[in-house]
């Protein structure tokens, strides 16, 4: 299911840092496990928030792109694709042309996101870029797209943001894959500091759970001899879902047997909280300039526009 080079970051992720990287999750079948809880939050939660936002706001979002005749959408974390849908929605109102292009570290998530939006939009061009942009700039692909003369949107909703290790370096990665003229949306779950005990069930909920022990279960690791727990880390602000060890486990990567004592544990989540200060410091602290900035009724979603700040000597 790995390649090569997905191994060895498994293998130094858990010998290193005791952690398992969230996204090899969404490869292989884990991409339909994924779908599910997509669609079961469809209907409240994060993705409900984000889509009535992006719905009430997706003109004003576009009219930044008043002159484009054509704009590629770039789905960064594509997802199954219905996040995109408001602004597509909005471009087919219009009458503007757009390309597709999801991109994501597993192929079958890119084949669910084609499927979502071709099943809307049947004459849609889709271009889907299989990649890690946890690794470095994609700026060969948002260069070759704007080639015909379209612009760029690029997109990173879901508060996916969260979930990384290095937030600042995946940030980085997307700002230096674009241009002064192209624009980044971001989406981002704004959260109460004061009630974060109320996140916690939602990661407990058995959905999440079966996601998350996916890669384990792939390693061999078996279920019986693990315990699976939600905990909120105060100091880094964020959620953490461990799987802890009551024996020793014995497994595979590829060609190297690895070995977990009992009483160890792995980190399988995080998902950092963010509030508006925050989150716009980190969007500063990268290099990215807050063209457009909205939030829900509640203030509990954020979704920001930005670009690259250009710095001259």
């Amino acid at each position: 299911m790995f390649t090569k080079r997905q191994e060895a970051e498994l293998i130094t992720s858990i010998q290193g840092r005791g952690e398992i990287p969230l996204k090899f999750v969404y490869l292989g079948d884990g991409a339909k496990k994924w779908q599910a809880i997509a669609q079961k939050r469809s209907g409240g939660g994060i993705n409900s928030m984000e889509a009535q936002l992006l719905t009430k706001r997706a003109k004003d979002f576009l009219s930044v792109f008043a002159e484009a005749k054509k704009i590629n959408i770039i789905d960064i974390g594509c997802g199954d694709g219905t996040p995109v849908l408001p602004l597509l929605a909005e471009l087919e109102e219009q009458g503007v042309a757009f390309r597709y292009v999801p991109l994501d570290i597993s192929q079958e998530m890119l084949d669910i996101a084609e499927k979502t939006i071709v099943g809307k939009y049947k004459d849609c061009e889709v271009k889907k870029v299989l990649l890690d942009f946890e690794l470095g700039n994609f700026s060969d692909v948002t260069y070759d797209l704007k080639s015909d003369g379209s612009s760029n949107l690029l997109l990173f909703l879901g508060s996916t943001i969260g979930n990384f290790s290095d937030r600042n370096r995946v940030l980085t990665n997307i700002r230096d894959s674009m241009s002064s003229d192209d624009f980044l949306m971001v989406g981002v779950e704004m959260t109460n500091f004061a009630k974060v005990s109320k996140l916690l069930p939602h990661y407990t909920d058995k959905l999440i759970e079966d996601v998350l022990r996916k890669v384990p279960s792939d390693l061999g690791i078996k279920k019986p001899a693990t315990v699976y727990d939600v905990n909120w880390n105060d100091v880094e602000g964020q959620v953490e879902a461990w799987l802890s060890f009551k024996k020793d486990q014995e497994f595979v990567v590829g060609e190297n047997k690895m070995k977990l004592e009992a009483n160890e544990r792995i980190l399988l989540m995080r998902s950092v909280k963010f509030n508006e200060w925050t989150f716009t410091k980190l969007i500063s602290d990268v290099g990215l300039r807050t063209e457009l900035l909205t939030t829900s009724p509640d203030r509990t979603y954020v979704l920001s526009m930005v670009q690259p700040t250009r710095y001259s000597v």
